[in-house]
């Protein structure tokens, strides 16, 4: 469930809860290289390298896939829609081992292209090639990808907040760029993908494709599911007026589809939906409040744009120097810590954690300024400080300071027992 704060938006406390354990993960190293050089880290390389395209959003991973045979009975396959001759199913060699359609994953990430906000639904699936394709003989299977990028707005299409079971309609995703990447498990695919929108962004690739979501909730003695297909098309629009047309959208489903709970389905958009930040211009009456500049911040730190972020932040707090809300400080002090801006980042942290929340919902959120406050003052070189941060990190409820307090602060803790 959402959670809404104090100005009204439904959405900041739930992408905070996302990006302050960032440091728990990326910037953990093996304890042979820690006793080198306690500031080289692995995530201070990985800003130099680090994409616009953002991580998993939300994916499903688990699907039935349906087909009806040519004797009409319907027949099933987990991640999978099989061939409608029954027998070429059981088939396990080369291509007829893939079924009529497959995938290992399906994902939702998020990137920007200049100012605007777009969603990336990434197939995941196995394929192949044969080395004598007339012969069929000498299949070499791998992994590959199809991408699709569209406008986020159209994430509330795909599942709207209120939905009407048992009837089925198709959404027009109108791609703004998509593509195939093969081997992707062998590439650096992010790069690729980012690539490849890029030059369509600029004019230097042309997108012909598109792709329709058709989507069918079922509501069944008390038993929810959604039917799902991605249709691939050419950006025609008779094509797409025939996919979308009201009257033809049961007969997309008439012959094969996936199927999931609608838990999952939901679970699916609403993981993306969350990061979708509604702002205005940064320019003019609306564009100079407060808010809006908060969220513009918030936009460019979710794509690794922690100048501009900063610029926004720093904005919003010249509209309202004397806010009481902690996370502008959060966010910011992150932005500046990933900037190597530590001694910036530490005077961010310690103005969040002036501003205790009296709201219990935001008080996790706001101890996890002092598990960041101390990452920072670690890079610091003054472990000691880091070590309090953590253990009052952890004191407070924060768990995943219990494991730095292991790697780093045995040695501090001996001593203080010592004395």
């Amino acid at each position: 469930m959402l959670l809404q704060n104090r100005f009204g938006y439904r959405y900041i406390i739930i992408i905070f809860l996302a990006f302050l354990p960032v440091f728990s993960f990326s910037q953990k190293r093996k304890k042979d290289k820690r006793k080198k050089n306690k500031c080289e880290t692995v995530s201070e390389q990985d800003l130099i390298k680090y994409s616009s395209l953002s991580g998993v959003e939300s994916s499903i991973t688990k699907a039935t896939g349906w087909s009806v045979q040519n004797n009409g009975a319907w027949y099933s396959m987990k991640n999978e829609i099989p061939f409608s001759d029954q027998r070429a199913n059981p088939n396990h060699y080369g291509d007829r081992s893939l079924g009529k359609d497959n995938f290992i994953a399906f994902e939702l990430r998020k990137l920007m292209i200049g100012n605007k906000q777009y969603n990336v639904l990434i197939k995941k699936y196995k394929t192949g090639s044969y080395e004598f394709p007339v012969l069929k003989e000498n299949w070499k299977p791998y992994k590959a990808l199809d991408y699709y990028v569209f406008n986020s707005s159209i994430l509330k299409k795909i599942l709207p907040q209120k939905v009407t079971f048992n009837k089925a309609y198709a959404v027009n995703l109108n791609v703004f760029a998509r593509g195939t990447i093969k081997n992707y498990n062998k590439k650096d695919w992010k790069s690729i993908l980012v690539g490849n929108v890029q030059m369509v962004h600029l004019g230097e690739k042309i997108n012909g494709w598109n792709l329709i979501f058709a989507i069918y909730p079922i509501k069944n003695k008390g038993e929810e599911v959604v039917r799902f297909r991605l249709i691939k098309t050419f950006d025609n629009n008779y094509l797409v007026s025939m996919y979308t047309a009201p009257n033809d959208w049961k007969k997309l489903f008439a012959r094969s589809f996936y199927e999931v709970s609608y838990f999952t389905f939901k679970n699916f958009i609403d993981g993306a939906l969350k990061d979708y930040i509604p702002v205005t211009p940064d320019i003019g009456k609306e564009g100079d409040s407060f808010q809006n500049n908060f969220n513009w911040g918030i936009l460019k730190y979710q794509t690794g744009d922690y100048i501009s972020a900063i610029k926004y932040f720093n904005k919003a707090l010249t509209i309202k120097p004397n806010t009481k809300d902690f996370l502008i400080f959060s966010y910011l002090g992150n932005a500046q810590s990933k900037l190597q801006r530590y001694n910036d980042a530490i005077a961010s942290f310690d103005r969040a954690l002036q501003l205790r929340p009296d709201n219990v919902l935001d008080y996790s959120n706001w101890v996890r300024n002092y598990f960041n406050r101390g990452v920072t003052k670690f890079y610091l070189n003054d472990t000691p400080g880091a070590c309090k941060d953590w253990n009052k990190a952890l004191e407070l409820g924060f768990g995943t300071a219990y494991q730095y307090i292991q790697d780093y602060c045995r040695d501090i803790n001996k001593d203080k027992k010592k004395k």
